[in-house]
């Protein structure tokens, strides 16, 4: 079909993927969708076709750049208020983000019957908040359904899970 004919030209490809997200998150966007759910549905689409690799591999340096923006903008807009009650519940977070969740992957990839080196090495790399997370509580905020600090609650819980999780991550066969 037409796909088939566009996925003969790299280029083309490449226009039409950044052309079906942008046209997709604005028809989304007129009735009532945020732009960002828009493009979500758009990327959910293109992951589904035949040519997903192509696609993928030609907007990546593409996606890479918005990321950084997307961080960047991210971090200029928290105000950071760090009174003793919101460090608790960053500690807080990050610790059971940090601990107890590789150890509710590991149960649960136990159950499935796999070795618990295997439930270990998994959840010590989801042992951090996703960076969709981050997406998500921005789009509150955005919208007014979440405060300042919840955001900042968020954000620096996922830093320091992030970090840590790498650190993990980069040691497990020490932790394991």
């Amino acid at each position: 079909g037409l796909l088939d004919f566009i996925a003969k030209s790299q280029e083309l490809l490449f226009l039409f993927g950044i052309s079906w997200v942008l046209a997709l998150s604005v028809a989304l966007n007129r009735i009532g969708f945020s732009l960002e759910i828009g493009a979500l549905f758009a990327g959910i689409s293109l992951a589904s076709s035949p040519f997903h690799f192509e696609i993928a591999g030609k907007l990546k340096p593409l996606r890479d750049f918005f990321i950084i923006l997307f961080f960047i903008s991210l971090g200029s807009q928290i105000v950071i208020t760090l009174s003793p009650g919101l460090l608790l519940q960053i500690a807080i977070i990050s610790f059971f983000v940090l601990v107890f969740k590789p150890i509710i992957v590991m149960t649960l990839i136990g159950m499935m019957g796999y070795k618990k080196r295997i439930g270990f090495t998994i959840g010590v790399t989801l042992a951090q908040v996703s960076e969709f997370s981050l997406i998500l509580v921005v789009l509150g905020l955005k919208l007014g359904h979440l405060s300042q600090e919840i955001v900042s609650l968020v954000t620096i819980s996922g830093l320091i899970t992030i970090a840590g999780s790498t650190y993990m991550m980069l040691y497990a066969d020490r932790l394991f």
